[in-house]
């Protein structure tokens, strides 16, 4: 009777724990992107002070200017359209487990 009981609960359980399991993977992307992102601002931004300090008109600090902030917009829509890629796929796996939990039980 307690194994029946203890195969009904791992059984209910299962797809928490891989629900559980797919959160802490999409996390640990997220966070990887995320300091990925941080990181080459971090250095794009000290190459951009360096290299308008290094400019000597207007001229050239405003396609310094340009240059960085349309690198800086690149960089957004780039990791923003990851994090959606990552978002929608792991809204399809969970309904999946979902689905698949609901014929189960």
């Amino acid at each position: 009777m307690l194994d029946k009981m203890f195969e009904q609960a791992q059984t209910m359980f299962k797809p928490m724990n891989e629900l559980l399991s797919l959160n802490s993977k999409v996390m640990e992307n997220l966070a990887d992107k995320q300091k990925t992102l941080v990181t080459d601002m971090v250095s794009e931004s000290m190459a951009f002070a360096k290299e308008l300090g290094a400019q000597k008109d207007f001229s050239g600090v405003y396609q310094t200017q340009k240059a960085y902030m349309e690198g800086v917009q690149d960089k957004w829509v780039s990791t923003s359209t990851e994090f959606y890629e990552v978002l929608t796929s792991t809204q399809e796996k969970a309904g999946e487990v979902l689905k698949s939990a609901a014929v189960v039980q």
